[in-house]
């Protein structure tokens, strides 16, 4: 079984090819948190099962829905079945891959496969970041064609390989300072807004992983529960929705 986060659609992808390759199932996270709620998440496995964790990074981070999840989640069943992580990032992944560890070591499990692959860059809430250009775009694209198979390889013969972009400055001040603000602080909806583009399609009540939108009088209305994933912003297909300033004249990005 493979459970992953996706918002843009980068480890949808990546988690659709592992599940292809392993004939397992899916579960997106999000979702499955909102149907299991209020009861934990509860899982049985089967003795040749494969656990994998797809999920993307979020400043130098895990998604702390990704975090919660795991913290969260039960098995029945487990008996030392191989666990897999694969993260993808725009550039580097910081310490994640530690972090990975210590929530794992948290429920009494280790991890020997964690990996990571180059996706397109999607955040673009902040001053600096944008979108990859398209010729950059699909640079990414062909290479985590040649990457991926390496990983699966790696998880299939259960041969660890090194395959993870830690970055080669401030590592440790971005995996923790910085994220540990950005989880603190930067998990709101509220600079979330459409504007006079909105159609009223309801693509971004549909698209968002945690269902923390829905539709007022024929517009978006964002409802506290936000994982800073961004899927309604690239989703839109009026390129109506903004937060604040910081996303103004910049491009958006989907998976295709």
């Amino acid at each position: 079984m493979i459970f992953y986060f996706s918002g843009t659609g980068n480890s949808k992808w990546v988690a659709t090819q592992l599940a292809n390759h392993f004939s397992d199932a899916l579960y997106q996270i999000g979702e499955y948190e909102r149907i299991a709620a209020p009861l934990a998440p509860q899982f049985e496995l089967k003795s040749d099962e494969k656990i994998g964790f797809v999920f993307p990074i979020h400043s130098w981070g895990m998604p702390p829905i990704v975090v919660d999840f795991i913290a969260d989640m039960q098995w029945s069943g487990y008996n030392n079945q191989l666990i897999y992580c694969v993260m993808t990032c725009g550039g580097e992944c910081g310490l994640t891959k530690h972090q990975f560890i210590k929530v794992m070591e948290a429920k009494g499990l280790g991890c020997q496969h964690i990996y990571s692959v180059i996706m397109p860059n999607s955040y673009i809430c902040m001053k600096g970041f944008d979108i990859d250009p398209k010729n950059v775009q699909e640079q990414k694209k062909q290479q985590v064609n040649i990457d991926l198979p390496k990983i699966i390889s790696a998880i299939e013969k259960d041969q660890p390989i090194d395959f993870y972009q830690k970055g080669k400055r401030f590592s440790k001040i971005k995996s923790t300072l910085i994220y540990k603000i950005f989880a603190k602080y930067s998990l709101t909806d509220q600079a979330f807004s459409s504007n006079e583009e909105c159609t009223s399609c309801g693509k971004c009540v549909k698209v968002c992983p945690v269902g923390n939108i829905e539709l007022f009088d024929g517009k978006p209305v964002w409802k506290g529960n936000c994982t800073q994933c961004l899927a309604c912003i690239h989703h839109c297909p009026t390129t109506a929705i903004e937060y604040g300033k910081s996303t103004k004249n910049k491009g958006r990005y989907v998976f295709k």
